[in-house]
């Protein structure tokens, strides 16, 4: 049978990791292609919070630093902490910038709280609370404009 690359990022959005070994096993280059919205088998992956998916995925040549046609990358994304340091052990740049200036942590914040977690991470990882995207915000500017009040402590 043959694999498209929708059937790899399915499959690792889902996290069924031995599904993502059997397709890279016998289609490797699917780990390199992308989406009509270029997004890589990592953005899927970090759907899930399974760090062993992401190890192996790196480890076989996805990309940490893949972004989308709007400049996300991976971590822009992670849904959870632990994740969001796989990626970073693994290389991912804590302040990439997406086309519109945001970094990881402008997004992570934007999220809300559900993403407290991946915010602490991220601070404590040395991302740049003072960075501004292109609407010239901060990450902190965002959390107040939001009212989230747990989300502005973690700058205080």
């Amino acid at each position: 049978m043959a694999y498209h690359f929708a059937d790899l990022y399915d499959a690792a959005e889902l996290g069924d990791i031995e599904l993502v070994k059997k397709i890279v096993t016998k289609q490797p280059e699917l780990l390199h292609e992308k989406d009509e919205y270029e997004f890589s088998v990592l953005h899927g992956a970090v759907m899930t919070d399974d760090v062993d998916l992401i190890a192996y995925l790196v480890a076989q040549g996805a990309d940490v630093h893949a972004k989308n046609d709007e400049g996300i990358t991976p971590l822009h994304i992670a849904l959870y902490p632990e994740v969001a340091e796989a990626l970073i052990a693994h290389g991912a740049d804590i302040h990439a910038s997406a086309h519109d200036g945001s970094t990881p942590l402008h997004t992570q914040v934007a999220d809300g709280e559900e993403r407290l977690d991946v915010v602490e991470l991220l601070l404590a990882k040395g991302a740049n609370p003072n960075k501004k995207d292109m609407d010239g915000q901060t990450p902190y500017d965002i959390a107040r404009e939001r009212e989230d009040e747990e989300m502005m402590a973690l700058f205080e």
